[in-house]
């Protein structure tokens, strides 16, 4: 892949049997926080609603991600092929992107470039997380120093949820309970720019992954 591997590539502990395992360590659970009991008026935000709420609320803060990820390039025979993401979301293999694995296991995609732009390669190892069907060498790789975000967390006793459409290929918007997060790339103006360039990270999985910065 052009760049010298940094360090000794290593089998990680057989993460399929072991829940609490993964590359580089102890895994992260992505089992979501508690819900918050909605009210009985409490409704389900749609995508524009929820960014409106947002806006509404000023409610983007500066955060940075503090753990890494893995990420390998998609194998030939992997093309076309579904992944369900810790969001309950289907995203299918394509041949433009890598796969990408966060500390609690969970698979998405990201182009190579914008990999590289947030974060930076810290060596290889040889991993095996649940949806692979055999071992893979996949590159580690840390948040780059400097590298920032927006978050917002939904957080309103009038909701009771709310659901993303991000800009990569999904089956549908992703929906999350009252307390996740929308997340986007840093801007000098959060309410500015692209208002659809947005993911979403639930509750327990942004509470182990990202620290504010404000």
């Amino acid at each position: 892949m052009g760049q010298r591997v940094l360090a000794t590539v290593a089998v990680c502990p057989a993460l399929l049997l072991a829940s609490t395992q993964a590359c580089g360590g102890t895994r992260l659970t992505s089992t979501p926080a508690p819900p918050h009991k909605p009210s009985d008026m409490a409704r389900r935000l749609s995508h524009d609603e929820t960014l409106r709420w947002i806006a509404a609320h000023r409610a983007w803060r500066l955060v940075r991600k503090t753990k890494p990820i893995w990420a390998r390039p998609v194998a030939e025979s992997e093309v076309g092929k579904e992944f369900r993401t810790v969001d309950h979301a289907v995203e299918r293999a394509t041949a433009a992107h890598w796969l990408c694995v966060g500390v609690a296991g969970e698979p998405w995609f990201q182009a190579l470039q914008r990999i590289e732009a947030k974060y930076e390669r810290a060596g290889a190892e040889r991993c095996q997380f649940a949806f692979d069907d055999a071992p893979h060498v996949y590159q580690r790789f840390t948040p780059r120093e400097g590298t920032k975000n927006w978050a917002a967390q939904i957080d309103d006793p009038r909701i009771e949820g709310f659901t993303i459409q991000p800009n990569y290929p999904t089956d549908g918007p992703l929906y999350c309970p009252r307390g996740g997060y929308v997340v986007k790339d840093y801007v000098d103006d959060p309410y500015g720019g692209n208002p659809n360039d947005v993911w979403l990270v639930q509750q327990g999985l942004f509470d182990s992954t990202y620290e504010m910065l404000d």
